[in-house]
């Protein structure tokens, strides 16, 4: 293979979307709650392993693939999702539930999910605790919204909470979510976007290099971690050396802010505070440069693996790109527009001569 630039390439290749669609609704199909997301890490590693990479797992189960020796710069994109853990067995036998990751309980209301138990998994579905109009008449639109409101009721006979036992389900189970993804007039709909189609948008990156026989112009590291949902994320698996780091995640769509489904994002700052303005402004050249379709957001309640590598004391640059989103951390949406536009900005940026390269 040849070592390339931008200058090397007349224009971008265009991402293929059949392919970019099929790796994330394959990604979606692969539970991976924060504390269970070894399935997806095995998964990465024998999807990267048809690229020229080098791999290592962390001792926390992360995966770093490096395209080259001594990188200076990364890419983060977290592979742990949202989810939850039985707390507790209830007199009736049904389950109550502990979120994993910072998400309202109005949102796990009506999830089917798989409980997974040191027997084996078990069906259910996560109900308000009053959940029948027939039973409770206008009780059930009164009652408050919380995680100790809820109940997962299993698909088995159990009324009591030494049947449930029985059936083998202890506290600290994992209880994953069905993600339920579907794609509507370019719009693609599903639990779990975040962070999967970040991720889905790497591996398309490094198709993308590969069918066109060039590297980046200086090596990327890209780290897939495994707890950024509770705020540890990057800031447990980067190798010292580093320069700077990019996270690649979701970009909430609210009215009182600018992203769109349609763009990708560059997040100007988040919980902790602002990111690197230097790099911040070759990013945007990138996307100015590429005519790709962007908007410039700043992120009030939001934490990233930026946030967990600088709190864990790492000297680096940093930056957030993002897919814009609808409905973040609910039942999400996404338009292929702005998975398209990320995975464009991705080979621009390995690419580029003059990002983060000397």
């Amino acid at each position: 293979m040849t070592h390339s630039t931008t200058h090397q390439m007349t224009s971008l290749p265009q991402p293929n979307v059949e392919r970019l669609t099929k790796t994330l609704f394959e990604l979606l199909a692969i539970d991976s709650p924060t504390g269970d997301t070894a399935a997806m890490e095995t998964h990465l590693e024998q999807r990267l392993a048809a690229f020229d990479v080098t791999l290592q797992r962390t001792q926390r189960g992360q995966v770093l693939a490096a395209t080259g020796a001594n990188p200076k710069r990364a890419l983060a994109a977290h592979v742990d999702t949202l989810g939850a853990m039985v707390q507790a067995i209830r007199p009736d036998g049904r389950l109550e539930l502990t979120p994993l990751g910072t998400w309202s309980a109005r949102f796990a209301e009506g999830g089917r999910v798989t409980v997974k138990t040191d027997h084996g998994p078990i069906r259910g579905t996560v109900l308000p605790q009053l959940a029948s109009g027939h039973a409770y008449n206008e009780a059930v639109d009164q009652q408050p919204v919380g995680w100790s409101q809820l109940a997962l009721r299993l698909d088995i006979d159990s009324q009591t909470a030494a049947q449930t036992l029985a059936a083998g389900v202890l506290p600290g189970d994992i209880v994953c979510f069905d993600a339920q993804p579907e794609l509507s007039n370019g719009f693609i709909n599903s639990r779990f976007l975040d962070n999967k189609a970040s991720i889905a948008c790497t591996l398309e990156m490094l198709a993308l290099l590969h069918e066109a026989g060039v590297k980046p112009a200086s090596p990327i590291l890209l780290a897939y971690t495994n707890a950024e949902e509770i705020g540890l994320g990057a800031g447990t698996a980067l190798p010292a050396g580093l320069e700077s780091l990019i996270s690649l995640d979701i970009a909430p769509v609210a009215p009182n802010q600018t992203s769109r489904e349609t763009a990708i994002t560059l997040g100007m700052k988040d919980s902790l505070g602002p990111h690197s303005r230097s790099l911040l402004a070759e990013l945007e050249q990138l996307c100015q440069a590429h005519q790709l379709p962007y908007v410039r957001d700043v992120f009030r309640h939001y934490h990233s693996d930026c946030s967990s590598a600088l709190h864990a004391g790492h000297d680096l640059r940093t930056a957030l790109v993002g897919f814009g989103t609808d409905a973040t951390h609910g039942y999400e949406r996404t338009h292929l527009d702005s998975l398209v536009a990320l995975c464009r900005w991705l080979v621009a940026y390995a690419l580029a001569d003059n990002v983060d390269n000397e």
